[in-house]
């Protein structure tokens, strides 16, 4: 995480200034890691909110058009502490962490959103 914090502090998105399919593949593991990686897997060093970068990366993608409507918080939960019998046994799911993903992001600083052209279309 340390890693992608220092990537993350200069360039809006992981592969430079455009929005690519690495993109959408991590932000399947940062919107899990505080709701679920964080308690139910012990990932517990710290939280993805700890990491300023990290934390306003995932705000932004959230923010994103087509993120939001295709990410169910809640049943991201449910699912991971409900399906998980050998981890959590008792299958308890917790009421938290509550997670504001609309709170404002600062990424806009490092340039304007651009999303990668979609295959065999040029940019001009």
């Amino acid at each position: 995480m340390q890693h992608w914090e220092q990537v993350l502090d200069r360039q809006r998105y992981l592969c430079g200034d455009v929005l690519t399919e690495a993109d959408l593949c991590f932000y399947t593991t940062l919107v899990r890691f505080d709701l679920v990686y964080y308690s139910h897997f012990k990932c517990n060093l710290a939280r993805l909110q700890d990491f300023p970068n990290l934390w306003n990366y995932l705000l932004d993608l959230y923010q994103t058009p087509g993120f939001a409507e295709t990410t169910n918080v809640e049943h991201i939960k449910v699912h991971y502490y409900w399906s998980q019998d050998a981890i959590n046994p008792s299958r308890i799911v917790p009421m938290g962490p509550q997670v504001d993903l609309l709170t404002p992001h600062n990424r806009d600083r490092l340039g304007p959103r651009m999303l990668a052209p979609a295959p065999g279309v040029t940019r001009h």
